[in-house]
């Protein structure tokens, strides 16, 4: 079906389409438009090919189709792409329609979990041999779904047949056994599946594996693209400026950058370099860093045999760099085949198979749900080839359309301590990555894993190119901290809790587990050393008291009062801010200061006793374990072997919390929720530049740091100095913005929003926010520095936009909304959208910021650095404020397409601040605007710049058309460009002539003639 909208309450069904085949394999079609009632938004007929409100004024109503569809459709089971949305239009709009239904998302989660998305458009293009743009017509896109489930149910058999696994049983036989296990019914897809034609099988369109793995060789040779270099040999950055060998993608425009020069000869530089061999360089967005910095790393490791691990903060740019940037500029140089490449991530990112299948065996949930069974067959899917298992690239669509799966997937990730991969059995994606590591010419990592790089065996961490370095400062601090954690500790405790005495533990019987087990692996490692009966009740008393206590500082807070003074998360440091007041309490006919010395107090007595116990039970182990007697291969001691060492770990980390010594670098943190339902304790040493200098730059043979915002006013020492890196030899630059922002960028400040502690200022951004997506007729981010704030923005938007034409979204999820320029859609971020969100085009046109992202003058991290290195507020939160700002203004110029308004709702009042930070803009000026004005100073900005950009991307299209001799025809190639280029505009020819066109962009159309952009 095709819709004016998601809700069914408030949108109409405008076109049906259905393939009906009977026992007989007889098929007969029924397609329909329908007259629509309300007006249908202007995107849906974009979205929808070909369809016109022509078309749906002469269409029939509703109420005429009705029967003719309820007779065509009879008794048959309906299969649907994402039946959740047809459903509840149908029962809404055709309530007599009382079908089955089956969803094909769901047969494609079930049997090829490890794609990425399952939208029927990547699907089909993923499995069939139909590489065209999903239509979005009805009839047309239940032809594609019939091409999906042919497909899936094919290369499921064929998959079975490779694993020698055709037998006389059904298809489905291993599904439904397992199910039935549970006494739930057969899969509601097993007759459909095991009742298929197979016989039919070439005349689908289907695309099975090894016809996929098939690669492409280049076209290009390595030695043509060498002799480019000349007697330049020795300096690749040259070629760059041979637009030949980039200039290979399909309506690709390259252009020479000086920028993206400079950046690769630094870096080329540095590698080879006998003094300073660290580079820290700023690289702002549109000069094409990734290629900028990809291009020597890949010629290091071809022609200098280097090994190099590049390292990022966001998963999005990892899959970008894997998928995409490494990929594109090997091929392009000519190297395919010839320069391996992968990522890897920290264990217990991956699912182990041992664990899963032990999982397996044990899981005894009481009256499970189908879901719940399928998400472990999911699982299995996965693993079960060893070419899957990271659990950060499952699929969000299919986590929420198989909810479960989170809660089993935390059951069977990999233990730290226990996987060990070279003595592994077990064919995992971890084993294999760990292997390939050490062959592995570039590996793709995130900066927490750089930090305690732990596959030095596999790969010495010599060589590094560190992408958006900026988050090493801010993030630092994490690397190298410790912590423990009130929910996850209690969970460790349970684990070692000799199950004889759980029955008689009220603390242990607390602990929810929804799968019971038989019995536990800690009660086979106590056997396997021959603990007796007494030891093992002693170990029990020593953690009950331990619940106990860590129970008694959960209860102190609410018993206290403290939970009566806030509703937010308590945090400060146990010993410098002990003193600091927390709130008032009206007691005794008095109010009463309440500070946090009673609960560091009750912290610090209560942990000294915790770790008494803790080391009362490590001294049991020690002196009961012979080891003269045990198996140490067993895979049982082994596990209780790592309990113990985590016990050792959590007793190591709470003797550096309980210390006090006033000259140390270290900060001791204590959190507690807001809720008094768990804490934790962190321990940060605060001398990062120590640590980074000794863990990281002091093994390399060269170091790149690179990001769009290293600098501050200009300069780098923040970065620098906070890292170490001025403390060796190091090069520094700052290379200039290719795209001028002060004139595609208006920066400005609503005076009349209030403050932001004002009671009216969510209510007051909430108006703007719809108001600036109104104004742009386009889509808004908007970034919040409070969740609080964020929350109250959503529930104040959600409801004003009921019977309003834009989507509103809360997570970083709603990101991908933001690439259809059709819709108007307002995403609402916090932190994690600062960065790595890459929206091209029209898909991004205006970014809010609630306030200044400054630091709590009382976090107790910062206030512990500008306690213990005698630092100012302003010097410790500065630096970082103006990083977050201009990583926020960087979301909206991503290429020479792109423009738009930075909105700062507010900034405060500090004038020198404020000046200060307007000179990190790029050269925007913070304009002041109020209601009155608000409406003209944005339309004459987007007016001014649009007519920028369309006039620009005209020349390049015409000029990319010449250049490719394309034979399309001229208004079908320069309209399928623009759609490329993520640009909200259309072309025709003016008035049935072929000299002129008509171009109309937003509220504005420009007449141009061709034969004068042509002679541009």
């Amino acid at each position: 079906m095709e819709t004016s909208g998601l809700n069914p309450e408030n949108s109409e069904i405008l076109e049906i389409g259905a393939v009906k085949i009977d026992k007989d394999n007889n098929i007969s079609t029924f397609e329909t438009l329908i007259k629509n009632k309300h007006k249908v938004p202007s995107e849906i007929f974009t979205l929808c090919k070909n369809l016109s409100q022509k078309e749906l004024d002469k269409a029939p109503k509703l109420e005429e189709i009705k029967d003719d569809f309820l007779e065509f459709i009879g008794d048959k089971i309906i299969i649907c792409h994402n039946k959740q949305f047809e459903e509840k239009f149908l029962e809404f709009h055709i309530g007599e329609l009382k079908n089955k239904f089956l969803d094909s998302i769901e047969l494609a989660c079930v049997l090829e979990p490890f794609k990425r998305e399952f939208n029927l458009d990547y699907l089909k293009k993923q499995i069939t041999k139909d590489k065209n743009d999903e239509k979005h017509r009805a009839l047309s896109d239940t032809i594609d779904t019939i091409d999906v489930v042919n497909a899936l149910i094919l290369r499921f058999k064929d998959r079975l047949e490779k694993e020698d696994k055709l037998t006389l049983y059904p298809l489905t036989f291993e599904i439904d056994s397992y199910l039935n296990k549970f006494k739930l019914e057969n899969w509601e897809w097993s007759n459909i599946i095991n009742n298929a034609d197979f016989s039919l099988k070439e005349k689908t369109k289907t695309v099975f594996e090894e016809e996929k793995n098939q690669t492409k060789k280049s076209n290009l040779k390595e030695e043509e693209i060498y002799k480019l270099l000349g007697d330049n040999k020795n300096h690749y950055e040259e070629l760059l400026k041979e637009k030949d060998i980039w200039d290979s993608k399909k309506g690709f425009i390259y252009e020479f950058r000086q920028g993206q020069y400079d950046l690769t000869k630094l870096i080329r530089e540095t590698f080879n370099t006998n003094s300073a061999n660290i580079a820290c360089i700023e690289a702002p967005t549109g000069i094409g860093k990734s290629v900028g910095y990809l291009l020597p790393a890949v010629l290091e490791v071809r022609y200098s045999k280097k090994r190099i691990i590049v390292s990022t903060a966001t998963k999005e740019l990892q899959v970008q760099l894997i998928d995409k940037d490494l990929p594109n500029v090997i091929n392009s140089l000519g190297l395919s085949g010839k320069v391996s490449y992968g990522y890897i991530k920290g264990k217990n990112n991956y699912i182990c198979k041992s664990k899963f299948y032990e999982y397996k065996k044990d899981y005894d949930k009481e009256n499970p749900t189908t879901n719940d069974i399928l998400s472990i067959i999911i699982i299995e899917n996965l693993i079960k080839e060893g070419k899957y298992g990271d659990i950060e690239e499952i699929s969000y669509l299919l986590l929420e359309h198989f909810k479960e799966l989170r809660e089993h997937i935390m059951k069977v990730a990999c233990d730290v301590d226990l996987c060990k991969p070279k003595k592994c059995g077990e064919n995992c994606l971890y084993k294999k990555r760990v292997e390939e590591l050490k062959d592995e010419d570039i590996t793709v990592v995130n900066h927490s894993l750089l930090a305690k790089w732990p596959y030095t065996d596999e790969k010495p961490m010599e060589n590094i190119i560190v992408d958006e370095a900026h988050n090493l400062v801010e993030k630092g601090y994490d690397f190298f901290s410790q912590e423990i954690e009130y929910k996850n500790f209690r969970y460790f405790l349970k684990e070692i809790y000799p199950s004889e005495f759980s029955s008689s533990s009220k603390y242990y019987r607390d602990i929810k587990d929804k799968q019971k087990r038989k019995i536990k692996p800690i009660d086979r490692f106590y056997s396997e050393i021959k603990l007796d009966r007494e030891v093992k009740e002693k170990i029990s008393h020593n953690i009950n008291f331990i619940f106990e206590k860590m129970y008694d500082v959960l209860d102190f807070g609410i018993n206290e009062g403290y939970s009566l003074i806030t509703n937010y998360d308590l945090n400060w440091e146990i010993n410098l801010q002990k003193d600091d007041k927390v709130g008032t309490l009206y007691r005794d006919k008095e109010y009463v200061d309440i500070t946090y010395k009673p609960y560091s107090q009750i912290i610090k007595s209560n942990f000294e006793s915790i770790l008494s116990n803790i080391k009362q039970i490590l001294v049991i182990f020690d002196r009961n374990i012979d080891e003269d007697i045990v198996d140490k291969e067993s895979e049982i001691y082994k596990y209780g072997k790592s309990k113990i060492k985590d016990l050792e770990d959590i007793a190591t980390m709470l003797g550096m919390f309980l210390e006090d010594e006033k000259g140390d670098l270290v900060s001791k943190i204590a959190s507690i929720s807001s809720k008094f339902d768990n804490f934790i304790l962190k321990v940060v040493p605060l001398n990062l530049a120590d640590l980074f200098r000794e863990n990281i730059l002091s093994a390399l043979n060269c170091g790149i740091f690179v990001s769009a915002t290293l600098s501050v006013d200009n300069k780098m020492e923040y970065f620098t100095d906070t890292l170490g890196i001025n403390t060796v030899d190091n090069t520094k630059k700052i290379i200039e913005p290719i795209y001028n922002y002060k004139n595609r960028v208006q920066v400005i400040r609503p005076t009349d929003i209030g403050g932001y502690k004002s009671d009216d200022f969510v209510l007051n951004m909430s108006y703007n926010i719809q108001k600036y997506s109104e104004i742009s007729d386009s889509n808004v981010l908007s970034l919040f520095t409070s969740r609080k704030r964020l929350e109250d923005t959503y529930d104040m938007l959600k409801n004003n936009l009921i019977d309003e034409d834009i989507n509103v979204y809360m997570n970083k999820k709603g990101i991908k909304s933001l690439k259809n320029v059709e819709n108007k859609n307002i995403v609402l971020g916090s932190k994690g959208c600062f960065e790595g969100v890459d929206v091209p085009g029209d898909g991004l046109i205006c970014v809010t910021l609630d306030k200044l992202p400054n630091l709590q003058p009382k976090d107790p991290l910062y206030y512990s650095i500008m306690t213990k290195f005698k630092k100012t507020y302003f010097d410790v939160n500065y630096p970082q404020m103006v990083i977050k700002v201009k990583q926020a203004l960087g979301r909206l110029l991503r290429s020479k397409y792109d423009y738009g308004v930075f909105v700062l709702f507010n900034i405060g009042n500090n004038t020198y601040s404020n000046k200060k930070l307007e000179n990190n803009l790029h050269g925007c000026i913070i304009k002041d605007v109020n209601q009155k004005n608000v409406e003209e100073n944005i339309s004459k900005h987007l007016q001014k710049s649009r007519r920028e950009v369309i006039t620009g991307l005209l020349i390049d299209i015409i000029k990319n058309k010449k250049a490719q001799n394309n034979n399309l025809d001229f208004v079908e190639y320069i309209n399928k460009e623009i759609k490329n280029r993520s640009i909200k505009a259309n072309v025709r020819y003016y008035k049935d002539t072929k000299d002129k066109l008509l171009v109309e962009y937003y509220n504005i159309k420009y007449l141009v003639e061709i034969d004068k952009v042509c002679k541009n």
